[in-house]
């Protein structure tokens, strides 16, 4: 039975290329094998690849994979730029503008009835989405918490730390952090990051081999199971 929704996440991270795709996937999964209902979306997605002259946006089609959901990928992906640039530069290459009302109507309507929702940013929050609103402005219209994903390496408590400040100096409600990959000092930065930035870590998320796997998403469930504090991200009761 579909549970009532009290739960909307939007995942950005400290920078690019940090996983924010892999963990997303692993979260959802994690939560539908727990028996509620998700929902996903990748609301802007650039670098998106041609295939056969047709666009694919590879992250929200891996989004729609592991929330076990068969919507065509125009359900959780509003704009879809070919190219690999900040998605306001990406939509000036194909001669568009991201609407900020189209996209706020859309994250709305694309939440649904899923009892939790996790929509994935596109870099961090300051990322330009037009000449007029970054993508942390946009996160803080839409009400939804935030769900920041940082790499575990040298560095990464300036960053997120920046993040974190970016959030508050906006409203934006924090529901967490979570690590990505292994460290030398795996608990070192996540302590840091808990005490300076008053925010709960919800784990570490371990480097996950998916090569040559047929479902990537159920290793990366187990792993989020294993290693994610996911109670934190459950819906509350009304």
């Amino acid at each position: 039975m579909t549970r009532k929704l009290t739960r909307r996440f939007f995942v950005t991270g400290t920078g690019t290329d940090v996983g924010k795709t892999a963990v997303t996937r692993a979260l959802v999964r994690a939560l539908v094998l727990q028996g509620f209902s998700v929902g996903v979306a990748k609301p802007v997605e650039s670098g998106v690849p041609r295939i056969n002259g047709v666009l694919r946006p590879s992250d929200a089609l891996a989004l729609l994979r592991a929330a076990r959901c068969d919507q065509p990928w125009q359900q959780a992906c509003c704009y879809a730029f070919e190219a690999p640039v900040s998605p306001h530069l990406a939509a000036a290459m194909e001669g568009e503008t991201i609407d900020a009302a189209h996209l706020h109507a859309f994250v709305q309507n694309a939440v649904d009835d899923a009892a939790i929702y996790f929509a994935e940013g596109a870099g961090g929050l300051l990322v330009p989405l037009s000449d007029a609103l970054l993508y942390g402005d946009f996160i803080a219209q839409t009400g939804f918490e935030l769900l920041i994903v940082a790499p575990n390496r040298l560095g990464v408590i300036n960053d997120t730390l920046l993040t974190i400040e970016a959030a508050r100096q906006r409203g934006i409600p924090i529901a967490g952090v979570v690590l990505n990959g292994t460290s030398d000092i795996p608990l070192g930065n996540a302590d840091a990051i808990s005490r300076w930035g008053d925010v709960p870590v919800l784990g570490v998320f371990p480097t996950v081999d998916i090569s040559d796997v047929a479902d990537a998403d159920a290793l990366f469930a187990a792993a989020a199971k294993q290693h994610l504090s996911l109670t934190r991200l459950l819906p509350t009761s009304p």
